[in-house]
C-alpha cells in the first residue's frame, strides 16, 4: 500500500471497481451458458443506431456502486486533514474494509450456485456417514431450492441485488474509523 493517502485512496479505488467489473462478467457468463438470454435495446440516434445489451446495464450499476464505495470507506477513513499526520493503521483499516466487503459480494454472488452445482454434492457424499454434515447439506439444499427455482431473469436480478446491499453494507460496516475516546 503506497505511503501516500492519496494514492492509497486512488489504488483502493480502481482496484476495488475492477474486481467488481470481473467479478460480474464472470457472473454473466456464468448465467449465460446456463440459459439466460441476452437482450438488446435499440436506440436510434438520427440514422445511427446503438445496439445496448440488457443485460450489461446491472453490471454497469455495480460497477457504479463499487466506485461510490470504495470512495466512501477509503474518504472515512483518510479524511482530509489540514496536517499531515496519518494514523498508522490507516492502510490496514483500508484494506480490512474493502476485503470484507469484496468477500461478502462473492460469497453472497457465488453460494447459492455452488451449493446447487453437482460436485458440491460429491464432496459432500464422501462424508455423507456424519450425520451434522448430512443435515447441514440437506438444510442448504432446501433453502437453496427456492432461488434455483425461479427464471433466469429473476436469478439474475436477485443475487445481483442482494450480493451488491451485502457488499455496500459490510463495507459501511467495516470502514468506520474507530472513535476515539476523551480522557
Amino acid at each position: 500500500m503506497p505511503k501516500n493517502p492519496s494514492s492509497a485512496r486512488l489504488s483502493t479505488i480502481i482496484g476495488t471497481t475492477l474486481v467488481i467489473f470481473l467479478l460480474d462478467w464472470f457472473y454473466l457468463g456464468y448465467m449465460t451458458s446456463k440459459g439466460f438470454e441476452p437482450k438488446t435495446y435499440n436506440f436510434a440516434i438520427g440514422t445511427f443506431t446503438l445496439h445496448v445489451p440488457i443485460q450489461w446495464l446491472p453490471i454497469a450499476g455495480a460497477v457504479l456502486v463499487a466506485f461510490v464505495v470504495s470512495y466512501e470507506v477509503s474518504y472515512t477513513i483518510f479524511p482530509r486533514r489540514v496536517s499531515l499526520d496519518q494514523d498508522a493503521l490507516s492502510s490496514i483499516r483500508l484494506m480490512r474494509a474493502i476485503v470484507l466487503s469484496l468477500t461478502v459480494f462473492v460469497v453472497v454472488l457465488f453460494v447459492p450456485y455452488i451449493i446447487g452445482s453437482d460436485w458440491f454434492w460429491a464432496g459432500l457424499s464422501i462424508v455423507s456417514n456424519i450425520s451434522q454434515i448430512r443435515d447441514l447439506g440437506q438444510s442448504l439444499l432446501n433453502a437453496d431450492q427456492a432461488l434455483m427455482g425461479l427464471d433466469q431473469i429473476w436469478q439474475y436480478s436477485i443475487s445481483q441485488s442482494a450480493a451488491l446491499m451485502c457488499m455496500v453494507l459490510s463495507a459501511f460496516v467495516f470502514g468506520r474509523s474507530p472513535k476515539r475516546f476523551r480522557k
